[in-house]
């Protein structure tokens, strides 16, 4: 590893007394250690900080800053501007990392001259459960639009701020939304239209924990349709840069409104909408060289019967 720079690990903290100790000590553990260990604890009203002054007192490298309860995208902000490494990565304080994650991202940054580092995940359930997303076995060196075409096919990785090391100076006027759910929609694919360079670890270093408090667990709120406006944005920004990607883009706002339906209440106002969007737009999937059979199947069976294409999808989860 060349100079040894130093790493700053953002970990926004809410109310994740049950699962924090687990997360600090994944960080505090790692193979490599110029860390900076940035815990933000946005207004939690359980143990959390307690805990936290508990392992700072025991490693110098966590720094603890409180503020009031205003989210993780705020939370995520006030770490960026703690932040004093060379690099940059997230932590949610409810998962954990491998012990050697910011080793081998660093190294692999390093050895291809790229700004953005990537590795694989896992999803853990709490029954045991365990699922796999990546479709890359090997290590990869991407173009900025060859790392935007895998991230919006989740072709290895995905658009979530979280297990990938970053260049600091690459936040320079970019802040995730506040007030927003998937807030990394709208801002991770800013960073990589920044880079010249993407690389792609294939192993499985970041651990992302389901549990009832998660938000991928909570029943539906109107918030949840803001992966829609979101990724409207995002892909129309793509689109101005690289119209070449257009094909996956269109299928990327097709599947943004597939992850709504398939949770949102079908006497919701906002159903007929994205029903109308769909058929509306039905050529963004059958004429798309890029979009998937399950694409097609998706798109025939929610126009059919949006109720049989929530059935299906919790079925076959």
């Amino acid at each position: 590893m060349k100079n040894n720079p130093l790493i700053s690990v953002v970990v926004p903290i809410y109310n994740t007394s049950k699962y924090l100790p687990r997360c600090l000590n994944s960080i505090i553990n790692q193979t490599y250690k110029n860390l900076e260990i940035i815990c933000i604890n946005d207004g939690s009203t359980d143990s959390s900080l307690s805990i936290l002054q508990n392992y700072a007192q025991k490693d110098s490298r966590i720094k603890i800053t409180t503020q009031k309860n205003a989210g993780l995208s705020a939370a995520r902000n006030t770490g960026i501007t703690k932040s004093t490494g060379k690099y940059i990565t997230f932590v949610d304080s409810d998962d954990e990392i491998s012990h050697n994650m910011l080793e081998k991202l660093l190294v692999s940054l390093q050895k291809n001259d790229a700004d953005i580092s990537v590795c694989s995940f896992k999803e853990i359930y709490p029954d045991g459960k365990i699922t796999h997303f990546n479709k890359v076995s090997s290590a990869q060196t991407y173009t900025t639009e060859q790392s935007l075409k895998a991230m919006l096919q989740e072709q290895g990785f995905m658009l979530s701020a979280t297990m990938k090391l970053f260049l600091t100076t690459y936040f320079k006027n970019i802040q995730f939304p506040i007030g927003k759910l998937h807030e990394d929609i709208g801002t991770t694919y800013k960073l990589i239209m920044r880079a010249h360079r993407v690389t792609f670890v294939p192993e499985e270093l970041y651990f992302y924990h389901h549990h009832g408090e998660s938000i991928t667990s909570k029943k539906f709120d109107e918030r949840k349709l803001d992966i829609i406006a979101l990724t409207d944005q995002m892909c129309k920004d793509i689109d101005a840069k690289y119209p070449t990607l257009k094909n996956i883009t269109n299928e990327r706002r097709m599947r943004a409104r597939f992850s709504v339906l398939r949770q949102i209440p079908t006497n919701n106002p906002e159903t007929k909408i994205i029903l109308q969007y769909l058929r509306t737009h039905k050529s963004y999937i059958t004429k798309n060289p890029e979009a998937t059979k399950t694409d097609k199947f998706a798109l025939a069976l929610a126009l059919f019967n949006p109720k049989l294409f929530q059935l299906a999808y919790k079925l076959f989860k």
